[in-house]
């Protein structure tokens, strides 16, 4: 479901913005068509959400975060015709436009980042963007914003279906994990994924759940969210 902005149309010469007084302000990123949300700084509880019960000890414990500087992050998952259009191919297992790429390593992630002038977002910025300012395990109800075992017949599904956050991001919760930046410290030869996916069960999809694998890792429910610092 797509939320409604009354919004202001500006043509840049770097790309197209899009911003409104109760809503993000978005830009089109001209070399793969995405929109991105100009993200603010901010300080936030990073881990286990405040009266989660079902946090894993992964997920802990709870730190202080401050997000000193904004940063730009994908509105979207990066789907498969913009993946396409900048890599000129497609590993996903489902196939479909506006479905999020998937079956993408750690390596190709950061690789299709940088070629959009981009980058991975660190894993404090991914769950600070993920969150929306909320500090609860969901920022909804999870069958209204979240791709999840329960209700994905077993794929993944289009893009922004669901509801976004209220930084105007979508399916930063299920659909696919999305690569992070972040080394796994405990094993320094993985890195993290973030937001859980359609094939993870419905209690289990919260916004400070955790994954980590090898970086040459491309399993069926892995893909990506850029980031950047300029646009």
């Amino acid at each position: 479901m797509q939320a409604s902005y009354r919004t202001l149309v500006l043509i840049a010469s770097v790309g197209l913005y899009i911003s409104a007084a109760s809503g993000p302000i978005v830009k089109v990123n001209p070399r793969d068509g995405l929109r991105y949300v100009w993200i603010p700084p901010g300080t936030y509880e990073l881990g286990c959400s405040s009266g989660d019960e079902a946090c894993f000890k992964w997920e802990l414990p709870r730190s202080r975060v401050v997000i000193r500087n904004g940063f730009w992050i994908g509105q979207t998952e990066v789907t498969q015709e913009a993946y396409q259009r900048v890599t000129g191919s497609n590993p996903s297992l489902y196939p479909g436009p506006r479905r999020p790429v998937d079956r993408l390593s750690w390596y190709d992630a950061r690789h299709y980042c940088q070629m959009v002038g981009m980058r991975l977002p660190t894993e404090t910025e991914w769950e600070y963007a993920a969150r929306g300012g909320t500090d609860t395990a969901r920022y909804g109800a999870v069958d209204d914003v979240a791709w999840h075992d329960g209700n994905s017949d077993n794929a993944t599904q289009e893009v922004a279906r669901k509801l976004p956050n209220a930084y105007g991001l979508y399916d930063t919760l299920g659909n696919v994990w999305e690569w992070v930046e972040d080394v796994y410290v405990p094993e320094p030869n993985k890195r993290v994924l973030r937001g859980d996916s359609f094939y993870n069960l419905p209690a289990d999809v919260r916004v400070s759940d955790r994954l980590w694998a090898t970086p040459d890792t491309a399993h069926r429910d892995m893909g990506v969210r850029c980031a950047g610092d300029l646009l």
